[in-house]
């Protein structure tokens, strides 16, 4: 029995989706995804001569009457799919709480591995953070594999720092497959470092996908006016601060602000963005927002 809101209904629309790649990989096995191969899927790639030998079904006998020559159809091996998808999991991860951050956070992940699965290609999760410095899962492959998913993704309780280029280099040691990769985080570090852990993915010829996530809490805190503490739920420290209607607006200025340099460090960069908030139904994100940012297809 799968948790909510992994319905039969909602795995049924799952199942209609497909990862969209902007590279081309090789791949173990036949599948969905153009390889630089030359196979003998739909694709048409090219022509060369004919040779002897060569399968006559694959003639172009259009080219042969206008010029009486032979020459044969060549088109793109389809080959399946890696995919990996890293979540943050550190303490941040859990304001106000788990179930309100972490949560979705791991759902957004379970959704897109369902999508790998459904289309029999290969997903491998991975958990950020420094206290799951190897916290990886094996590739899973088949619909079947979901619950495994599942269960591995919302085992650790979020907790500790993180420093996003170390944690995802230590991950990325063992990667032998170039791929899809999608990483999943509040980015709620300094501009320098979601840049550096970017960087770092680009540089293992992945084609990447980023999806920010923010609870409503985040996006409008509701602090009462007056004087807070406000505690860094990462390091621990401590500092004063007065709240009023003048803090709130330069606080959401300067969130949006971040936002923005996110999206554009990541336009530029050739990765797909998109912020989720989530008091947002997942459902409406998936089916809506990740095919217009060009996620799926």
């Amino acid at each position: 029995m799968l948790p909510e809101p992994f319905t039969p209904q909602f795995l049924s629309q799952l199942e209609t989706l497909r990862l969209r790649t902007r590279k081309e990989f090789l791949g173990s096995h036949t599948g969905n995804y153009s390889s630089p191969r030359r196979g003998t899927s739909l694709e048409f790639a090219d022509y060369r001569r004919y040779a002897p030998g060569d399968d006559l079904r694959y003639l172009d006998w259009g080219i042969y009457a206008r010029s009486d020559r032979l020459y044969i159809k060549l088109f793109r091996e389809e080959v399946d799919l890696f995919a990996y998808i890293f979540v943050d999991a550190s303490a941040s991860m859990a304001f106000p709480s788990a179930k309100q951050k972490f949560l979705p956070a791991t759902n957004i992940a379970a959704a897109l591995s369902y999508v790998v699965l459904a289309n029999h290609d290969h997903v491998k999760l991975h958990l950020l953070g420094n206290s799951f410095s190897h916290a990886a899962s094996p590739f899973y492959r088949g619909r079947r594999r979901i619950t495994d998913c599942i269960k591995f993704i919302t085992s650790p309780t979020p907790e500790g720092p993180l420093e996003l280029a170390t944690a995802l280099a230590e991950h990325l040691r063992s990667l032998r497959r170039p791929g899809k990769a999608i990483l999943i985080s509040d980015f709620l570090m300094p501009a320098a470092s979601y840049q550096q852990g970017l960087n770092v993915l680009r540089a293992f010829n992945l084609d990447i996908a980023v999806i920010q996530i923010l609870t409503r809490q985040e996006v409008d805190p509701p602090f009462s006016d007056g004087g807070l503490r406000i505690v860094d739920s990462e390091t621990n420290a401590e500092i004063g601060f007065q709240w009023d209607a003048g803090a709130r607006q330069d606080y959401q200025a300067k969130l949006a602000q971040h936002n923005s340099q996110i999206r554009s460090f990541c336009h530029q960069s050739g990765i797909h963005y998109s912020l989720y908030v989530t008091d947002r139904e997942l459902d409406d994100f998936v089916f809506a927002t990740l095919p217009a940012i060009g996620l799926f297809k």
